[in-house]
């Protein structure tokens, strides 16, 4: 993922980064099961602060979040429900 907002610079997450940026997102990780060289660097870059509860977004951080890749499961059961009935679809016509 491709960003600026560090020092005019232009930066790349890893995928790890990625990773971490989500789940801070989320909230769903404690902090000590989090990679602390990710959460180090995604302070560096300004896309997450200190908070009481733990780290949190900045909003240069939601805005990189919110141009990542969703999660199928995250977006909208329809689209996911679509999916399936594909799915099964071209299962079926395979089966013939």
């Amino acid at each position: 993922m491709t960003l600026a907002g560090n020092g005019g610079r232009p930066g790349v997450l890893t995928d790890e980064e990625e990773v971490t940026l989500r789940r801070v997102a989320y909230g769903e990780s404690e902090v000590k099961a989090m990679r602390a060289r990710d959460l180090a660097r995604l302070r560096k870059l300004g896309l997450i602060e200190d908070a009481k509860d733990g780290p949190r977004l900045t909003e240069a951080g939601r805005s990189v979040f919110n141009g990542l890749p969703k999660a199928a499961g995250r977006d909208s059961p329809r689209r996911v429900d679509d999916m399936l009935r594909e799915m099964a679809h071209l299962l079926r016509d395979r089966g013939r």
